[in-house]
């Protein structure tokens, strides 16, 4: 779990860097066409190609974004192989629900289902990648506050059983409460001055979006990440 944890980390912070990489291309005072950062060359011009959506109440949006359908089907599976493992499979299948209930694949499923509850601007690899680590967050969060307790109180078969579905339920409500707090999706075509034009989906909340708006309002977006 450790080292899927650290993927998972890696993964979304290289992604963080690639992403606010090419949402500031063109911008800032010091343009040099041809870097990294700037391979087109200054901004030139912004246009959004989609309308900034309504903001939905919040209690909607979370109610919209959990990942009902997938955490309940796991759930059913997991309390189907904690009966079978008394009356069908024996004792060691005690070991396959442990591994079901911690595997990564299963915090992979919850977080798709949450990525496709979002409206459809924000349905991204991105959100996808936050919802992953909001999910994975959320159970390691409760399992180190009810860890030692669960041992405790129940013996090894019940604590199995306990162990999946407050996975699953972590893993529900870290994606889902994750997808539903992310802020609105606006695309704009940007053109650049070697006459490239490029498409960027941004959030209302980032500095590129407030530097393209000011763009097509006239004025000259100076403003560095």
């Amino acid at each position: 779990m450790q080292i899927i944890i650290a993927a998972i980390v890696l993964v979304a912070f290289i992604a963080w860097i690639v992403v606010k990489n090419d949402e500031m291309s063109g911008l800032g005072r010091n343009v040099k066409a041809g870097t990294l950062r700037h391979p087109h060359g200054k901004l030139v011009r912004a246009k959004a190609t989609t309308v900034i959506p309504e903001e939905a109440p919040l209690a909607n949006r979370i109610k919209r974004s959990m990942p009902f359908i997938s955490s309940v089907a796991i759930i059913a599976v997991c309390v189907v192989l904690y009966v079978c493992d008394f009356t069908v499979l024996g004792h060691s299948s005690s070991q396959l629900l442990a591994t079901l209930s911690s595997t990564g694949i299963v915090a992979l499923i919850i977080a798709a289902e949450a990525t496709l509850r979002a409206p459809e601007a924000a349905r991204t690899f991105w959100t996808y990648v936050y919802a992953l680590v909001a999910g994975v967050i959320c159970a390691l969060v409760v399992w180190e506050v009810v860890a030692a307790a669960a041992s405790m109180s129940f013996n090894q078969e019940s604590t199995l059983l306990v162990y999946g579905i407050v996975t699953c339920i972590c893993y529900m409500l870290g994606s889902g409460a994750c997808v539903a707090l992310l802020p609105s999706k606006v695309t704009f075509e940007r053109t650049f001055e070697d006459g490239a034009k490029r498409s960027i989906t941004v959030s209302t909340r980032s500095a590129a979006y407030s530097a393209y708006v000011a763009m097509m309002m006239g004025a000259s977006p100076t403003k560095e990440d």
